[in-house]
């Protein structure tokens, strides 16, 4: 990026590149052989992604469109969930929950921190729950916990309790292996590091995910939907069709982007080392501190008293960044680097907020 372009360091939408861009005036029509070959093609990449052969669903909407899809197609009405709680969109699941008329129970911890594994294995070990909520990176404080390790403790302690994963900002910049950790359900959207335009959630079923959709819709336990019925997709998808007029371009943009990081065996660990330089270099920043932990590979959250000064700040010299959010609105500010940045960026952020904290720190 030159500049005078504007450089988006955001936590999702991400910048796109200039091939996935184009790649969304190609396909034009769903009900077309191409259409089908490209559905196969992306939803193989996607397997491949998140390490599963089970089925794997793309529909519109976003990642909230799709823990509410799970929530009504898979969760019966009145059931009994553990919401694991540490930040703003973990919160989220929990309202959803509560909208459905379930029984939510909470494990929650202070925002930028992880939470007690002794307290997670009592609450498994005293209370039966349907399923387990996790969000696997909290976007909002950029704390990431290790999933393999709750999976386990969940498997250990609670063998029939389901496991669904928010992954939509963790996938491909954290280490998933859905097969492997035992997860039932797990979804994600196209605008984080999938590095595809927002408008497409994924969702991603075990084979006993997907029995007990079918068991529980012949049960009619489930509260219905025409447009979100999570047994109709199922279904649809198996013969390369979309349940409805799928987004076209989205779904060219995403087929280009995953295509290009499944092509890239580095691809995961060159964000990793982006990762590990940006935070470096936010250590050098003046007034800048980060929470010590599990930080996340695709957000970093800095800590400054004039964080949202900041922000306003980084607008002048054509960097966009992003705020906090609920308690942390006035106390952090949020870099997303889920997709690869060039050189020239990087040390134009650096510069650029190198300048602005000697004049306002």
């Amino acid at each position: 990026m030159s500049a005078s372009t504007t450089l988006y360091f955001t936590p999702g939408p991400v910048p796109i590149s200039q091939r996935t861009s184009m790649a969304m005036h190609e396909l034009l029509y769903h009900k077309s052989e191409q259409f089908s070959i490209i559905h196969e093609e992306l939803k193989a990449s996607l397997r491949h992604i998140i390490h599963t052969d089970g089925e794997v669903l793309i529909a519109p909407g976003s990642g909230t469109t799709a823990a509410e899809i799970i929530m009504r197609g898979m969760v019966p009405h009145g059931s009994r969930l553990l919401m694991m709680v540490n930040g703003r969109f973990s919160s989220r699941w929990s309202e959803l929950g509560m909208l459905f008329g379930h029984d939510i129970h909470i494990l929650e911890t202070h925002w930028g921190t992880s939470f007690s594994e002794e307290l997670f294995e009592d609450m498994l070990a005293k209370e039966t729950f349907h399923s387990v909520w996790i969000t696997h990176t909290e976007t909002s404080t950029g704390i990431t916990i290790p999933l393999e390790q709750y999976c386990s403790i969940i498997h250990s302690h609670s063998p029939e309790t389901f496991i669904i994963v928010d992954a939509v900002s963790s996938l491909i910049l954290e280490s998933i292996n859905m097969q492997s950790y035992g997860i039932d359900c797990l979804f994600s959207a196209s605008q984080k590091s999938l590095a595809a335009p927002p408008g497409a959630c994924i969702m991603a079923l075990s084979d006993r995910a997907m029995r007990h959709c079918e068991e529980n819709a012949h049960q009619h336990s489930i509260q219905q939907s025409m447009v979100h019925d999570l047994l109709s997709m199922i279904q649809a998808s198996k013969h390369a069709q979309p349940r409805f007029t799928p987004p076209l371009p989205i779904i060219s943009a995403l087929y280009a982007s995953c295509r290009a990081i499944v092509n890239d065996p580095a691809y995961q660990e060159k964000l990793r080392m982006q990762s590990k330089r940006i935070r470096e270099m936010i250590m050098t920043w003046k007034g800048c501190s980060m929470n010590q932990g599990h930080y996340s590979t695709g957000v970093s959250v800095v800590h400054h008293e004039k964080a949202e000064e900041i922000v306003e700040s980084l607008k002048q010299y054509g960097i966009i960044i992003a705020g906090g959010q609920d308690a942390w609105k006035s106390q952090v500010f949020r870099i997303g680097h889920m997709v690869i940045y060039s050189e020239s960026d990087l040390q134009r952020l650096d510069n650029s907020m190198q300048e602005i904290l000697e004049h306002i720190a």
